[in-house]
């Protein structure tokens, strides 16, 4: 006679232990399956500094970079300013000029402003063409008030990709959180879900819209920085979503096994001066407008100089190995096309206030 009891508990034992073997596969969300065997040093890829701004009784300081003011201090402030190497260390360091506060009766605050484009791909194994999704970013501290907007450029992912960041005082991380508004994914929210690839096929744009050429308010948030402990440079790293929950960063300080592939290369770039300058309306512009690839051009065909400093310890200068004038065949024209914008946008204001 067949012992239904033992038969009810061999089946439950089975299934017990294939649920545990199914746990016990599952990684930790928002963690990639395959890390690099050492991780690579952050710093190396990173394209801006820490730099405290030097101030004098009875003088406002200005920051100079690139013949722009990028930054005016009453008090000791330190911001971030493009980065660079020890080989052009004298002509690149900023001008500082000191001027009378009675010529600035309307500064009262210390102010900074930085602009980066942000390039990421979309997988653990990606083709590294750098266009996944591109946001250009601008950063902007208003005396104790400190916040950014994102001002969309490229899609060329046809996954469903939300955007995220981590907002630091120094080392102390303020906030991490997404974005992108609940319910949408940056296709929606960034680009009236248009279809396909999105300004990284062919010399034309491809949007339907034109192009936004704005910082979407959808998208601009601030912080009352004075309400949390901490010093040093105000600064954001930004992430993706992707795969279910999967998330990967363009060079966090701090979650660095998000931040690489198996093959030790960054899952985005920040770029914060390319060493070329646009004008516009009769001023200086676009230090960090990059023509990224097109679509399923590798990075390492489009800018070997660029495939170099990603995959040797060798620093650089993006004035050496990159023009904005001559662009590749296989580059997106994205300057030359005005998908950047050279507007700023009131991201302090109080209606945007996260604290």
């Amino acid at each position: 006679m067949i012992d239904l009891n033992a038969v009810a508990m061999k089946k439950y034992g089975f299934i017990l232990c294939s649920l545990l073997l199914v746990v016990s596969c599952v990684k930790e969300p928002g963690v990639p399956k395959e890390e690099p065997a050492v991780t690579p040093d952050v710093k190396h890829f990173q394209t801006s500094q820490e730099f405290e701004v030097p101030v004098r009784d009875g003088f406002v300081t200005q920051v100079v970079v690139g013949g722009e003011t990028i930054a005016e201090a009453v008090s000791p402030m330190t911001i971030l300013l493009p980065r660079y190497s020890a080989a052009t260390k004298a002509a690149a360091e900023p001008g500082l000029v000191y001027v009378p506060r009675s010529e600035y009766p309307n500064v009262l605050e210390n102010k900074a402003k930085l602009y980066q484009v942000v390039c990421f791909e979309d997988s653990r194994e990606g083709d590294h063409d750098y266009n996944d999704l591109v946001i250009h970013v601008l950063y902007k501290r208003q005396g104790n008030i400190f916040g950014f907007g994102v001002h969309p450029v490229a899609l060329g992912s046809t996954k469903s990709i939300k955007l995220g960041c981590s907002v630091y005082k120094g080392d102390t991380q303020i906030f991490k959180g997404l974005v992108t508004p609940e319910g949408k994914d940056c296709r929606t929210q960034y680009f009236e879900s248009q279809e396909g690839f999105i300004n990284t096929v062919g010399s034309v744009i491809n949007q339907q819209n034109g192009g936004w050429n704005c910082y979407l308010a959808s998208s601009i948030r601030n912080w009352d920085i004075s309400k949390y402990p901490g010093t040093g440079a105000m600064r954001v790293e930004w992430y993706i979503v992707v795969d279910g929950g999967v998330e990967l960063h363009a060079l966090s300080t701090k979650y660095l096994d998000r931040s690489f592939d198996k093959n030790a290369l960054p899952y985005g770039l920040v770029i914060t001066n390319t060493g070329s300058q646009y004008i516009e309306y009769g001023a200086i512009c676009g230090l960090d407008w990059f023509n990224y690839p097109k679509e399923s051009k590798g990075i390492e065909t489009v800018y070997p100089g660029l495939w170099e400093w990603l995959t040797t310890d060798k620093a650089f200068d993006f004035a050496d190995i990159y023009s904005g004038e001559a662009v590749p065949a296989d580059a997106y024209p994205a300057s030359d096309l005005g998908l950047f914008t050279s507007v700023d946008a009131d991201v302090c204001n109080s209606k945007y206030r996260q604290n």
